[in-house]
């Protein structure tokens, strides 16, 4: 039987990315109310969506926490699609009559 105390010390450069990931990692549900003050209305439910599908958060069991870092690339990504549909929408629309 396996103990905690009987694995591998974890390496410095693995112990610091997990205190990153919980001293600048936040909830959905954090993120959300922080984006609210600026005119962002983003829910968590959408945010912890939009995280799974673009690979962009860490979980610890059911929790998941998102980073500075995945939080621009989850909202760049969104921008990129967005302005293509937009794109799209536009040169369909020009295209008739």
């Amino acid at each position: 039987m396996k103990h905690f105390l009987d694995r591998a010390p974890m390496s410095p450069e693995r112990r610091s990315a997990m205190s990153k990931i919980f001293d600048l990692g936040r909830t959905p549900e954090e993120w959300s109310a922080r984006l609210r003050p600026r005119g962002v209305e983003l829910s968590p439910r959408t945010l912890r969506s939009k995280a799974r599908e673009h690979g962009q958060y860490f979980a610890i069991g059911r929790a998941i926490f998102i980073t500075p870092d995945q939080m621009d690339e989850i909202l760049l990504r969104e921008a990129d699609r967005t302005s293509r549909f937009a794109e799209l929408q536009h040169n369909s629309g020009s295209k008739g009559g």
